[in-house]
């Protein structure tokens, strides 16, 4: 479904060019779920951001091929990629209070892509905002769908985002940094909600962290990469109990030991569904 092959950003804002992501190549299947994890400045989220047609051209030159359903979407005029973008591959950004307008009700966000992308009514657009809100997860959809930002928690603020992303059926979803924000109870359920996703539609995850231990929880292969570079890649159980290159070992290791009987407290209490 994705393919992306030697991807190369650069940008050309200070007084020597900068290049930010270099040389970076993988597929991704339809259902499958990729994580790419790093530290800060590592490309991860650039990478995420020229799939999904964000960045400015005129700020960065993006090279390489980054092909979904056969098109390349790096050569597409900015029509092509608009019709991309919310139908086909859905965004969920770190900062759901920063990307949601303060000013504007949710229920009307939420309803973007159907905006530009249906031909609905303006009822017909309501009820499957409603319907996409309660698919995450949230309690009350009417008032949820009346509500400003501020007047909902960081969990709520954060499934409203996903909604927004899903409620056209995108065949990708990338969530980048999507649990940074919240506290270890809510990454929990938000973890929980992907997953709930992902089976459901069979919509592919691209999902970008820092967290080595949400990406063990949730993915099934991962790409590690470092000052733009990918370090390792495969599946995850593979890379995790057999990391081969050196950074791969010192990002395992800091994962933080946690004793088993809180990390039963925290993940199966909230995720167990049996």
């Amino acid at each position: 479904m994705l393919t992306v092959k030697d991807l190369r950003i650069e940008f050309f804002d200070h007084s020597l060019p900068e290049v930010a992501v270099t040389d970076v190549d993988f597929t991704l299947k339809e259902g499958e779920i990729l994580g790419i994890v790093g530290e800060s400045g590592s490309g991860k989220s650039l990478t995420a951001q020229a799939i999904a047609g964000l960045m400015k051209r005129k700020d960065a030159k993006v090279s390489g091929e980054i092909m979904f359903d056969g098109v390349n979407l790096l050569n597409s005029p900015r029509s092509v990629l608009r019709s991309f973008q919310g139908s086909k591959i859905g965004f969920v950004f770190q900062e759901p209070l920063s990307s949601l307008n303060p000013v504007v009700k949710v229920g009307w966000q939420v309803e973007d892509a159907l905006r530009v992308h249906e031909k609905m009514t303006k009822e017909e657009m309501k009820q499957k905002a409603l319907k996409a809100l309660e698919d995450v997860s949230l309690d009350d959809p009417e008032r949820i769908y009346n509500s400003y930002p501020h007047e909902l928690s960081g969990g709520q603020r954060q499934r409203v985002m996903i909604a927004g992303a899903m409620i056209d059926r995108p065949k990708l979803l990338i969530a980048d940094e999507p649990t940074t924000a919240l506290d270890v109870t809510v990454q929990a359920q938000i973890i929980t909600l992907l997953q709930k996703i992902n089976k459901k539609y069979n919509t592919a995850i691209l999902f970008i962290s820092h967290d080595l231990s949400l990406v063990r929880k949730l993915c099934g292969s991962v790409l590690v990469m470092s000052d733009g570079f990918v370090v390792e890649s495969g599946p995850c159980d593979e890379i995790f109990t057999n990391p081969k290159e050196e950074y791969t070992k010192k990002l395992i290791d800091s994962i933080p030991k946690v004793p088993d009987w809180k990390t039963r407290s925290t993940w199966e209490r909230i995720t167990d569904t049996k």
